[in-house]
């Protein structure tokens, strides 16, 4: 199936301003947990539990303890995004120049392929978290991992929908549902919040005098009572929030250059026609280690 192409224009015989493009969401979840790289096709992650405890000494070497070793199967699939555009298409819109020598302007391939990597980010933030394996072109996030059987992963009871009102006993509740040995491990667990809820912490802090959230403009550093840092993942689906461990979620892929860079192929020189083809592919996956070591909330 071809790739359409839908103009709008108010052409004007020059190029006023460049081009405008719909505002994309960033991958902002990557910084909320274990990013892995230069992954084959599957990558074995082993987990290790070793429950420290006391003897009383002796003049013998006398070995105690279990040592647990667990494992979870990273699995890459590979995702493309391809199109095609018509030069003809572009000759009387928003530039007397769509064609330079043959070729698609410059200015018109640079908007396209920040156009689609842009888009690649902003697809890949929803699949981290609502990916569904069974739908083409998605693969397994962390929403579905949590809520299938057998994950382990420790549901908050009777969750409801986030507002200002809320926020904080919900995510108090959430917090409490994460064991104290995680909580208080060497490695401080982070919480990771939807949009909507993230919006209701921030009143709800407001609320509370914290009105330093005003001057921090787009860098507003969220944290619980000083303690957990909270992380807004756009990608979340709406009243949803997580309370792990950075290492215990991980997202996989190949190369890391293959999420930055797009093909451009003019077709005239193989098949005389004005088409020319932009192509991305990348490899993603994502997994956990420990469901009993994850707090998740989700109404």
């Amino acid at each position: 199936m071809a790739t359409t192409t839908s103009l709008t224009t108010t052409y004007a015989g020059r190029e006023a301003a460049g081009y405008i493009r719909a505002a994309f969401l960033s991958n902002e979840s990557l910084a909320a947990v274990t990013f892995k790289e230069n992954i084959e096709y599957k990558q074995v992650v082993r987990k290790l539990v070793d429950s420290i405890t006391f003897a009383n000494a002796t003049c013998d070497f006398t070995p105690t303890g279990t040592v647990t070793l667990t494992e979870r199967i990273l699995t890459l699939e590979k995702f493309q995004v391809h199109r095609q555009m018509c030069k003809k298409d572009f000759l009387a819109d928003w530039e007397a120049k769509s064609e330079q020598n043959g070729n698609l302007h410059a200015s018109l391939t640079d908007a396209i392929i920040a156009n689609v990597l842009a888009g690649v980010a902003a697809n890949n933030e929803r699949l981290i978290w609502q990916g569904v394996n069974a739908t083409a072109g998605e693969y397994d996030g962390f929403e579905t991992l949590f809520n299938s059987g057998g994950s382990g992963v420790l549901a908050v009871s009777s969750p409801v929908a986030i507002d200002a009102t809320n926020v904080i006993e919900e995510m108090g509740r959430l917090v409490l549902t994460l064991p104290t040995r995680v909580r208080r491990a060497t490695e401080k667990p982070v919480i990771a919040v939807s949009s909507n809820v993230a919006e209701a912490y921030r009143s709800a802090i407001l609320g509370l005098g914290g009105g330093y959230y005003l001057y921090q403009g787009e860098s507003v550093v969220m944290n619980w009572q000083g303690q957990y840092d909270v992380i807004e993942c756009p990608g979340m689906s709406d009243d949803t929030m997580a309370f792990y461990q950075k290492s215990n979620l991980w997202f996989g892929t190949n190369l890391l250059d293959q999420w930055n860079n797009v093909a451009v192929l003019d077709m005239y020189q193989y098949d005389l026609s004005d088409n020319v083809r932009f192509a991305a592919s990348f490899f993603a996956g994502a997994q956990f280690g420990f469901g009993n070591e994850i707090a998740f909330y989700q109404a």
